[in-house]
């Protein structure tokens, strides 16, 4: 076994990667954490319809909306829901634990609102974020898309680099495929779902905006910070090159406090960032928290008033 298989796993051919500009992807497991237990279950109605619920007895109530198997190209099957934003909407507490959401059809395409397609971090699926992010999208009066890799959750197979972004592909195409417009999509990566959606946006024309939570500079600048001559063939994730090739608008999001990737690499994607929009650095957050503080609805609000004006809102 070679260095590199026994640092990172073994590399994956070449002609089997997903197109994209991730350079030498390979399956790095090192990268992806997913949750021992699915945090959720998928169950189908008569009909087929398919509904999300708590992976346990008691868990969580999972918010509903459109859910989906989608195929990748990787021959990959993921779930992904779409949540349409809803003015009359009010969480319902049905107990200590859980909430529940009225379901509502997918937007018709006359219907413009934009439309937060979220790429969660590695260590948590759709069950552990689904329900606090549709409540952060509904404080910011947008649409939410969000999914789990493969390998995740109750998505099928082993997550791999290469499958993130057929995985994203796939979404992405199943939007527009339904009526949602490209300019009001958010591409929203947080942590590891920066590597996909830097990966996305660097190819789209087009997208709204992009969003950079608590993002890395490069895959591997992550593990060996002093390698700064990584060239992005190499490189997995590389996500310092791909900012600089995003037409749309970059907000960068990133905790002062961050202990698993350090501030300096969401200053860095923000100095690179052909359209950097305001920054917003958290005081005192780290890496799990950003969400938290009382100043990340406000500053995704002005970022969202910039680019859709008063359509938004």
């Amino acid at each position: 076994m070679g260095f590199f298989e026994s640092l990172f796993g073994a590399l994956e051919p070449v002609q089997q990667l997903a197109s994209s500009k991730s350079g030498l992807a390979s399956s790095f497991g090192f990268v992806f954490q997913p949750p021992y237990q699915p945090g959720y279950k998928v169950s189908e109605l008569p009909g087929g319809k398919l509904t999300l619920g708590p992976g346990r007895p008691g868990g969580r109530k999972m918010p509903e909306g459109d859910v989906t198997r989608l195929k990748t190209e990787r021959e990959g099957s993921i779930i992904a829901v779409f949540i349409p934003y809803k003015p009359d909407f009010f969480p319902k507490q049905t107990s200590k634990t859980a909430y529940s959401l009225t379901a509502a059809p997918f937007p018709e395409a006359t219907e413009r609102r934009p439309t937060i397609l979220m790429s969660h971090g590695t260590a948590v699926d759709l069950g552990r974020v689904l329900a606090f992010y549709s409540e952060i999208a509904k404080d910011l009066k947008c649409n939410l898309c969000a999914y789990d890799y493969t390998g995740y959750g109750q998505s099928k197979g082993r997550a791999s680099i290469p499958d993130t972004i057929a995985d994203i592909n796939a979404v992405f195409q199943w939007l527009l495929s339904r009526g949602v417009q490209k300019q009001d999509i958010i591409l929203y990566g947080q942590s590891l779902g920066s590597g996909p959606t830097l990966d996305l946006a660097a190819r789209e024309r087009g997208i709204g905006g992009v969003v950079l939570h608590a993002a890395f500079a490069s895959g591997l600048r992550q593990v060996r910070p002093s390698g700064r001559l990584f060239p992005a063939w190499f490189d997995i994730y590389p996500n310092s090159e791909l900012v600089q090739q995003v037409e749309a608008p970059v907000c960068v999001l990133h905790g002062t406090r961050d202990y698993v990737v350090d501030i300096e690499a969401g200053r860095h994607l923000h100095k690179l960032a052909k359209r950097p929009a305001q920054p917003y650095w958290a005081e005192g957050c780290d890496h799990e928290n950003v969400e938290m503080s009382s100043g990340y609805i406000p500053h995704l609000r002005a970022y969202l008033q910039g680019i859709f004006g008063k359509r938004y809102g």
